[in-house]
C-alpha cells in the first residue's frame, strides 16, 4: 500500500497551478461529481516516496515523470540522462518544477494531464442522470 491517498469518490490533481492547463483541469475536475483535491506543487513539497508511489500508480518508470529538457535538469545533469531512479526521485522532490506533466488520480487510476480531455478518463458516468423511457 502506498502513501498517496486513493479514493474512488475523489479526484486529486498534482499540478503547478500557475498555468492555463492546470486552471482548466481544476475546472473540469470540479465539474465532475467527484470531490476535487488540488495539490499545488508550487506550495506543497512531495517526498521521494510519494513521487515513487505516483509513478507506480501511473505504471511508469521514475524517469518518465521528469522533463529532461528543463533548465534545472540540464544544469545539474548536462546531457547525462543515465541517472539512477533514486537520484531522480531526490531531484524531483527538491525541484518539482521538473515534473513533465501534471498528474490526476482517482482511486487506483492515475494519468498524466497533457491536455484537458485527459481528465475525462477519470470521470464516471452516472446512469442515474440518464432518463430511461
Amino acid at each position: 500500500m502506498g502513501v498517496i491517498s486513493t479514493n474512488n469518490s475523489e479526484i486529486t490533481l498534482y499540478i503547478h497551478t500557475d498555468n492555463r492547463l492546470a486552471k482548466q483541469s481544476i475546472a473540469v475536475a470540479e465539474a465532475s461529481k467527484a470531490i476535487t483535491k488540488v495539490v499545488n506543487l508550487n506550495e506543497v513539497q512531495l517526498t521521494e516516496t510519494q513521487w515513487a508511489d505516483l509513478a507506480d500508480l501511473l505504471n511508469v518508470k521514475v524517469h518518465e515523470l521528469v522533463n529532461f529538457n528543463h533548465d534545472i535538469i540540464t544544469s545539474k545533469l548536462g546531457k547525462n540522462i543515465d541517472v539512477e531512479p533514486n537520484q531522480l526521485l531526490k531531484l524531483l522532490s527538491q525541484n518539482q518544477a521538473v515534473l513533465k506533466h501534471g498528474i490526476a488520480v482517482r482511486g487506483e487510476h492515475a494519468l498524466f494531464i497533457t491536455q484537458i480531455n485527459d481528465l475525462m478518463q477519470l470521470q464516471e458516468s452516472d446512469s442515474g442522470d440518464v432518463k430511461i423511457p
